[in-house]
C-alpha cells in the first residue's frame, strides 16, 4: 500500500523529517533570517550554535538529526537571548474538526431519515434516500477517474468542498501572520510543504463524515423500525402513471446489492402500481428496510470506512516523511560548516559572455548564498557544441549555469545543455542550479511589464521540466533574499 505514498531518502540531497521536526526546522530558519535582517544577531552567533550542536552530537549523527537539534537550539536562542521571538505558528485543531464534523454528519443522517419518512410511510423515490446512493457513487467515480488518469499528478477533477475546507484550515493557521515577517516567511514555505498531508487529512475527514452520515441514517431507520410499523411504497407527481418506470428505478438503485432477489423478481409494473400510496397503504417494510441496510452498507459504510483507513494510513506515513531539500543555500551552508567542507562554485554561462558588472553580481549573489568556505570559478561561455568543463576540485561543488532571459529557450539548445550539465553534476556529486539573468530583458522592456511576465513564464515552463533549482535574478542589482526563496522552491 505504501508504494502509493511519496517519501524522500535520507541521502546527500534530501532528508526525511516528521511533521513536528519539519515545522521546527522551517520556523527556526524564518527566525534566524529575521534576526539577521533586523541585526538582532549576526552570523557568528548562529555559527556558534552550529558548532555547539556538532560538539553535542559528534560526526556520526545523521543530517536530519543534526538539523533538528540545531533548529531547537536556534528557537531557544531567539527566545532567551534575543527576547524578540515572534508568535509561534498555530496548529490546526484537526482532531476537533474531525470528530465535530463526524457528529454533525451522524445527526444529519438521522434527520435525513426523519425528513424522508411521513408518519410511518417510507417513500422509495424520496430524493434524500436516492441522493445518498447517487452522491457516493459519483464520489467513487471521481476518485477512480483521478487515480486512473492522473497517476499521482494534479487531479483533473476535484471536490470543491474539500478545497474549501483545506483553504479554511490554512486561514486558521495563518491568521495574524501578516503582521510578523518571521511568521509570513514560515507560512510561505510551510503551506507548500504541508499541502499533501493537509489534502490527505481533509480526505480522511470527509470519508469518515460520510461513513457517520450513513451510520446515522441506518441507525435512525433501525431504531424507529423497532417501535413503528413502517410501510414502504412510492408516490410521485411526475411518475404517478408510470409504474413500469418506477419499478425499473427501484430495481436499479435498491438492487445494487444482490440480496433478496425474490423481492425484485416479484416487482412487476403491476406490483409497483399497487405500492403507490395513492392506491393503498404500501407493503410491509421489513424486507425493504433490510435491503436498504445492505445497499447503504455496500455503497456508503464499507467503502467509506476503507477509504478512511487508507487516508489515515497515508496521513500517518506523510506525517513521518517531510522531505527537506538539503541543496538549498540555507541548509547546505549549515551542513558544510558542520562537516568543515569547502564549496567550489563553478559558473558556466551558456551563449552569454559575462561582462564585469554581471560577474560582480554573480560573485555578490554566490558569496551571500554561500558565505562559509566557498570560492567562485568562472568558465568560458558554453555553446551548443562546447565541451563542458570538468566539475570538482573541492569537497563540494556547485555548478551554476547562467542564461540570459533575452534568449528564447529551446529543448534542442538550452535543454540539451541542461541535461548534459545535469548528468555531469550527478556523476561528480555536485549540486546544480540555474540563474536566468533578467537585467538585459528588463532594461529593454521596462515600460512593458507584461512582456517581462510573459518571458518569465516561458522560461519557468521550460525549466520546470528538468527538475533543477532555478531563479530569475537581475544580476546588476540582485535581490539576495528573493533569489534564495526561488532556489528553495524545488
Amino acid at each position: 500500500m505504501f508504494k502509493f505514498f511519496s517519501a524522500a531518502k535520507d541521502d546527500n540531497t534530501a532528508a526525511s523529517f516528521s511533521e513536528d521536526e519539519a515545522r521546527d526546522l522551517i520556523w527556526a530558519k524564518a527566525l534566524e533570517e529575521k534576526a539577521l535582517k533586523s541585526q538582532d544577531a549576526d552570523n557568528s552567533a548562529f555559527r556558534e550554535i552550529t558548532s555547539q550542536t556538532a560538539h553535542e552530537l559528534g560526526e556520526g549523527a545523521s543530517y536530519s538529526k543534526f538539523l533538528d537539534v540545531r533548529a531547537g537550539h536556534v528557537i531557544e536562542f531567539i527566545k532567551t537571548k534575543i527576547g524578540k521571538a515572534a508568535n509561534e505558528p498555530k496548529l490546526i485543531p484537526f482532531r476537533s474538526f474531525f470528530w465535530g464534523l463526524a457528529v454533525v454528519m451522524f445527526v444529519g443522517g438521522v434527520l435525513t431519515n426523519e425528513f424522508s419518512v411521513t408518519g410511518n410511510k417510507i417513500n422509495l423515490l424520496y430524493p434524500p434516500l436516492l441522493g445518498v446512493i447517487l452522491w457516493n457513487i459519483f464520489i467513487y467515480c471521481v476518485l477512480f477517474a483521478n487515480f486512473l488518469l492522473n497517476r499521482g499528478k494534479k487531479p483533473f477533477m476535484g471536490i470543491g468542498i474539500r478545497r474549501a475546507l483545506g483553504s479554511l484550515f490554512q486561514k486558521i493557521q495563518t491568521r495574524g501572520a501578516g503582521h510578523d515577517s518571521a511568521l509570513s516567511a514560515f507560512y510561505q514555505e510551510w503551506l507548500v510543504m504541508q499541502g499533501p498531508l493537509l489534502k490527505t487529512r481533509v480526505a480522511e475527514m470527509f470519508h469518515f463524515a460520510a461513513f457517520a452520515f450513513g451510520l446515522g441514517l441506518i441507525a435512525s431507520i433501525g431504531i424507529h423500525g423497532w417501535g413503528t410499523e413502517y410501510t414502504v411504497g412510492w408516490e410521485s407527481t411526475w411518475l404517478a402513471d408510470k409504474p413500469a418506470f418506477v419499478a425499473a428505478v427501484i430495481k436499479l438503485f435498491y438492487g445494487l446489492v444482490p440480496f433478496n432477489s425474490e423481492l425484485f423478481s416479484s416487482l412487476t409494473p403491476e406490483a409497483a402500481a399497487l405500492m403507490n400510496f395513492s392506491a393503498g397503504r404500501g407493503v410491509n417494510a421489513s424486507p425493504w428496510l433490510l435491503q436498504m441496510f445492505y445497499v447503504l452498507s455496500a455503497v456508503v459504510l464499507i467503502p467509506r470506512l476503507l477509504l478512511t483507513i487508507y487516508s489515515s494510513l497515508k496521513a500517518g506515513f506523510l506525517r513521518k516523511h517531510f522531505s527537506i531539500n538539503l541543496e538549498s543555500p540555507y541548509y547546505s551552508n549549515i551542513l558544510r560548516q558542520w562537516k568543515g567542507k569547502t564549496m567550489l562554485i563553478q559558473v558556466i554561462p551558456f551563449s552569454y559572455p559575462l561582462n564585469v558588472s554581471v560577474k560582480q553580481g554573480i560573485e555578490h549573489l554566490a558569496q551571500s548564498l554561500h558565505p562559509e568556505n566557498s570560492k567562485i570559478v568562472f568558465s568560458e561561455a558554453a555553446h551548443e557544441d562546447t565541451k563542458l568543463p570538468d566539475l570538482g576540485g573541492a569537497e563540494q561543488t556547485e555548478a551554476l549555469a547562467v542564461f540570459a532571459m533575452t534568449s528564447t529557450p529551446e529543448a534542442e539548445v538550452q535543454g540539451k545543455f541542461i541535461q548534459e550539465l545535469k548528468k555531469k553534476s550527478q556523476a561528480a556529486s555536485a549540486f546544480m542550479r540555474i540563474i536566468v539573468d533578467t537585467s538585459g530583458f528588463e532594461a529593454r522592456f521596462a515600460n512593458t511589464p507584461q512582456r517581462i511576465r510573459e518571458r518569465k513564464k516561458n522560461w519557468s515552463d521550460f525549466l520546470d521540466k528538468y527538475g533543477v533549482s532555478f531563479a530569475f535574478v537581475n544580476l546588476t542589482n540582485a535581490d539576495i533574499n528573493e533569489a534564495a526563496k526561488q532556489f528553495e522552491q524545488i
